[in-house]
């Protein structure tokens, strides 16, 4: 090889890592720190774009409990009627994957935003979505096994200014005790329901824009639903809504929702359409929890 093309073999070979590291950089996810992520290890992993009453564009989290309910947190519902709201699942960029309207929410009876005690909601969606290698659920449990290591996903800022980016991050999570988690917080009390995580080794931590994104256990069992922080106390300890605590309600609710607007499901039977659903099909109701 003469010195000139093996010059010009080098010069390609530097131009094409630049041009990759360019595109790297510009993937800039949400979460600050934490890594970017792949969405088959977060198919449930939903982004949620909102209008509401008095919050315009603004987005949440969700995580897939099935083919037609969502799990997300009340507070991103506070004041949200009229509403209209897009779900975006199966893929690690926002308003990319498959889209799907949001027809109804669901906030808990008893939940207060000035303690934010019970901030938990379901979402029904228009349509069915199909599962597959990039759409999944999650997986819910009462009792799950103990874990204080946890993983947290979601499309958040990538830094406490207010900088966003346009793909899915997530980082890992200590899961604390309550003592720990009110002494890292200026020793306030913590609501009944809620738990709470910190970054590991400065990895990274949930912003706004995570609110409502799952945290969670083994992969795939979700433990918690990104809530809120004491940013006078710290940025880096994050209050979860503790699913398992909720787990009763979810059900419960999750099949009146599935049930109420099955007419609205464009993949269910025919006799769906035109009266409600009886208890029977209910119980059989593709996978509620």
């Amino acid at each position: 090889m003469t010195v000139k093309r093996a010059l010009i073999v080098i010069l390609s070979y530097i131009l094409f890592q630049l041009i990759n590291a360019r595109k790297e950089n510009v993937m800039t996810g949400h979460i600050v720190g934490g890594f970017l992520s792949k969405i088959e290890s977060f198919p449930f992993a939903v982004y949620i774009s909102k209008s509401c009453n008095v919050y315009r564009n603004s987005s949440c989290g969700a995580s897939i409990l099935n083919q037609v309910i969502l799990l997300t947190a009340a507070h991103c519902f506070k004041n949200c009627d009229p509403f209209t709201v897009n779900a975006y699942s199966g893929s690690i960029r926002k308003y990319s994957g498959f889209e799907n309207k949001v027809i109804s929410y669901k906030r808990h009876e008893e939940y207060y935003p000035t303690r934010h005690n019970n901030d938990i909601a379901l979402l029904r969606l228009e349509t069915e979505l199909i599962f597959g290698r990039a759409v999944k659920r999650i997986i819910l449990m009462k009792y799950p096994p103990d874990n204080t290591l946890a993983v947290v996903a979601g499309w958040g800022w990538i830094d406490s200014k207010g900088t966003r980016g346009d793909v899915l991050k997530h980082a890992p999570q200590l899961v604390l005790d309550r003592e720990a988690c009110a002494s890292q917080l200026g020793n306030t009390e913590i609501p009944m329901g809620m738990i709470c995580g910190t970054d590991i080794d400065g990895d990274g931590y949930p912003e706004k824009g995570d609110s409502g994104s799952p945290l969670v256990i083994y992969d795939n069992i979700q433990i918690g639903i990104v809530s809120f922080k004491r940013r006078r106390f710290t940025n880096h300890t994050i209050v979860y809504t503790h699913v398992p605590y909720f787990y009763d309600w979810i059900v419960k609710n999750a099949k009146e929702m599935y049930c109420k607007y099955a007419n609205r499901t464009l993949k269910m039977p025919l006799s769906a359409l035109t009266s409600r659903w009886s208890d029977e099909h209910c119980d059989l109701a593709m996978g509620v929890i």
